[in-house]
Order: structure tokens, then C-alpha cells, then sequence
């Protein structure tokens, strides 16, 4: 996951704890160069709502007026970690946030995980919410989810903005993969499970989903260079300098793939930069979107 292969574990566990905890950290064990930096995200919104959809109950929060803007999380996430970007990008936009598919606060279903699954997820919540189309903000596997959407339904799409993303196996770095794929489903609950503890309604659940994540993260995303390029919405592809899941000269391949993508890179700042540096990587993002 790193560039200097400090464990993976190591990284999950703070993620973890910053989104379980509302207090300061304890100094990471890993070295003020890679994940130490990673502040805890606010945790004071308005309490949301719940949708019945099909097949499962989906929490989502509305914040704002205006054009409507969905914000998607990364995996094991939920719609807390947003917490640094709601206020700021209320003030523009009418926002969505929400927790996907069996993460947070939201039921799972019988159903594996997969990306265009959890994408059809947010149009169902969009159609629920009378929204016709909306800017796509999504972060890690919510920027997955981001591109299966204006591939599938660029109709839905004003513009699409994916932060750690990644559009195959191959874009994860070596020791991510082998962390998912070698460590036991223990370690796993371990260091994934703190936010899905805090916030599912059925936290004895927790051992299936992190199982069906690893199944998804080993697995996809398999997007074609035929489907990229069939992309016509407007795409900002964004990432750190410093990333730690995908590898750093991914995002660039899939800036590449999609016609007219624009192509940001954050200097000092990995995966985690919506943490790290939330002042900057709002302006990025709200720069873009005001274009579009």
C-alpha cells in the first residue's frame, strides 16, 4: 500500500479509529510521512433519514439547497465521512449524503457486493429523493461506484469528480492486495470493523460484510477501456501525491481512459486527503464543479 511497505494494517486501524473517535488520536505508529497525519473528522451534522429501497433500508442525509450534489464514501465508510466537507459544500448545493449498501448505517441484503450494484443503489435513492441528475462526488470505492455511473447512466451525471479511485486490480498496490487477501477474517473485522460497530443496526452482521468486501476489493473493479472511453460527462480525476491504497500513477491511466477527464494531483497528501487537507481539497473539487 506504501511506498515504503510499512504494514497495511497499521493504516486501517488509524482509519478506523479517525472515523470512530470524535477525539484526538494517539500518535500514529508509522512514520509522519505516510498516515499520521489523517486528523478526526468532525462528527457534528444533522441526524438523517431512512429510504426503503427494494431490498434494503438506506440512511441518507440532506444538507443545503440548490443543484444537487451526491457524495459517496469509501469503503467500510458511511456518510460521517463527509464531516469535513458538508458545511462548505452546502453553502453551494443542495447535498447528498449516504451510507451504502450493508456499510453504516444501512441493511445488507442476500445479495453480493458489487460496484454497479451499490451504483444502482444511489440512483434508486435518487429517484426516492426526486433527483433527475446530480454532481457525483465519491471517494475510493465511492469514486468506483462514481464511474460505474456515468458509464451506465450518463444521463444521471452532471459531472463526476473521483478521488483513490482505482478501475482494476491491477491499479491497488501489491501489499494492499495481499493484506486483503492473506489476513484472517479476525484481523479483518479488527481493522475495518470500528465504524460498522458504532453505527449498523445489526452489528452481529459484521463478520458477512467484511467477507463480502473482501470478495468485492479482490475481485473488481473490471472496467473496459471500451466503457471508459465511452464516458462523455464531465470527469475530474483526483488523487495525492502520496497515495497509499492505488498506485500513485493510476490516476493519471484513468484520466487517460476517459475522453476529456481532467487530471488533479495533491501534492504532500495520499489517500486520506479529504482528511488530511480538507480546506484544499474542497477548492479543488468546488472549482470544478462550479465549471460544470
Amino acid at each position: 500500500m506504501l511506498t515504503k511497505l510499512h504494514p497495511f494494517v497499521a493504516i486501517l486501524a488509524l482509519l478506523s479509529a479517525c472515523r470512530a473517535s470524535p477525539t484526538p488520536l494517539a500518535p500514529s505508529p508509522l512514520p509522519a510521512s505516510t498516515s499520521s497525519a489523517i486528523p478526526s473528522p468532525s462528527t457534528t451534522h444533522s441526524p438523517g433519514r431512512f429510504a426503503n429501497l427494494e431490498d434494503i433500508t438506506v440512511y441518507f442525509e440532506e444538507h443545503g439547497e440548490g443543484m444537487p450534489l451526491v457524495l459517496i464514501h469509501g469503503g467500510t465508510g458511511s456518510a460521517d465521512d463527509w464531516a469535513n466537507q458538508i458545511e462548505e459544500f452546502s453553502r453551494h448545493y443542495r447535498v447528498i449524503t449516504f451510507d451504502c449498501r450493508g456499510q453504516g448505517r444501512t441493511t445488507d441484503a442476500q445479495a453480493p457486493l458489487s460496484y454497479h450494484l451499490m451504483a444502482e443503489d444511489t440512483l434508486r435513492l435518487m429517484d426516492y429523493l426526486q433527483v433527475q441528475s446530480a454532481h457525483i462526488v465519491g471517494w475510493s470505492d465511492g469514486g468506483i461506484i462514481g464511474i460505474d455511473l456515468a458509464s451506465h447512466h450518463p444521463d444521471r451525471v452532471l459531472a463526476l469528480v473521483a478521488y483513490g479511485a482505482n478501475i482494476s486490480l491491477d491499479g491497488v498496490q501489491e501489499s494492499v492486495i495481499a493484506y486483503i487477501r492473506d489476513s484472517s477474517l479476525t484481523d479483518l473485522q479488527n481493522d475495518q470493523g470500528a465504524e460498522y460497530l458504532r453505527l449498523s443496526p445489526d452489528p452481529a452482521h459484521l463478520p458477512v460484510i467484511v467477507e463480502k468486501l473482501r470478495t468485492l476489493w479482490l475481485t473488481e473493479p473490471n472496467f473496459t477501456q471500451e466503457e471508459l472511453a465511452a464516458i462523455r460527462v464531465p470527469t475530474l480525476i483526483i488523487d495525492g501525491q502520496k497515495e497509499e491504497v492505488v498506485r500513485p500513477d493510476h490516476a493519471a491511466e484513468i484520466a487517460a481512459a476517459i475522453p476529456g477527464a481532467e487530471l488533479a494531483l495533491l501534492p504532500n497528501v495520499g489517500h486520506y486527503a479529504l482528511w488530511q487537507q480538507p480546506a484544499e481539497w474542497n477548492r479543488v473539487v468546488l472549482d470544478f464543479l462550479a465549471l460544470h
